[in-house]
């Protein structure tokens, strides 16, 4: 409407001032119709871009449909995945156990009559049952964390290096370990699961010893990078970890020293350490700089 009162207004114009479009001198007539010409081709630019424009949205609406579906089907999928990993990890024990008791059974009552290697295959078979209970037991809590909301609250870091010396108390005095550390803040975050992370970078350190006996170090400081979060260091006198293994520590049944050495563990610990440390919106590395054993840092909130 506003294009046609336009148009009606120039014409009126041009008339009053040369009588008729004819009149008009050549080089203003090809003006008008340079001009004519790149109104037009506006126009129909215009119109191709509304058509493009509904189109697009029209893709957006159902690449965000679609997206929005396989973020479900995603969903759906972790969960049944971690429901598989509780069920499969409590149902399957129940044979192990049944196994494992009747191997020793087996090996107690026939002692006499079995042979030197008869009983090391006992043995073996013992080993082999007890190593697929870790397994099992690591893929457990290993498909529970994240599985329900966390609420935060105010953590004692004190009390849950107290708590984790505890609970490992005979393997520290086994292997004559130590931890080590200051007066340790508060922060924020999930007590079960914060001790879990401990106790596994403790015992770590514990399989993974040298040849004196191993001392754990855990050091705290502001994170650099973002005051609202500190930054925790566990450090070690062990065999450490091979450069070229560094960046595959934290997946899920890595074992990077193997059954050599009689180095024992599942895998899933440091998977488990990394977990727990995403769910409180954290990270966690290794230090690569550090050249004395092995030595891992990882970052925490420090308010609820």
């Amino acid at each position: 409407m506003k294009d046609e009162k336009l148009n009606k207004l120039l014409l009126r114009q041009i008339k009053r001032k040369y009588g008729s479009i004819e009149d008009l001198p050549e080089e203003m007539l090809a003006l008008l119709k340079t001009v004519s010409k790149t109104y037009d081709q506006y126009e129909r630019d215009g119109q191709l871009l509304g058509r493009a424009m509904e189109l697009s949205s029209q893709e957006l609406t159902e690449t965000n449909a679609q997206l929005s579906s396989q973020a479900d089907e995603l969903k759906r999928s972790i969960s049944d995945l971690q429901r598989f990993a509780a069920v499969a990890s409590h149902d399957l024990k129940e044979p192990l156990r049944t196994i494992n008791s009747f191997v020793q059974l087996i090996a107690r009552k026939e002692k006499d009559r079995l042979s030197k290697e008869g009983l090391e295959y006992a043995d073996f078979i013992v080993e082999s049952v007890s190593r697929m209970a870790d397994l099992l037991d690591g893929l457990l809590k290993y498909s529970v964390i994240g599985k329900d909301r966390m609420e935060f609250q105010k953590v004692k870091l004190n009390k849950i290096i107290k708590n984790v010396k505890q609970n490992l108390h005979f393997k520290l005095n086994e292997n004559q370990g130590t931890v080590t550390h200051e007066n340790l803040p508060e922060i924020s975050g999930n007590p079960e699961q914060i001790t879990q992370l401990f106790q596994n970078l403790v015992d770590n350190s514990l399989k993974f010893k040298n040849c004196v006996p191993p001392i754990i170090s855990i050091q705290v400081k502001s994170f650099d990078h973002d005051p609202n979060y500190q930054q925790i260091t566990v450090s070690d006198n062990g065999i450490g970890v091979k450069e070229e293994f560094k960046d595959k520590i934290f997946e899920i049944f890595k074992r990077l020293h193997g059954t050599q050495g009689g180095y024992e563990g599942s895998g899933v610990g440091l998977a488990v350490c990394k977990r727990i440390v995403e769910q409180h919106n954290g990270k966690i590395w290794v230090n690569t700089d550090y050249t004395d054993g092995f030595s891992v840092s990882f970052i925490l909130p420090k308010k609820v």
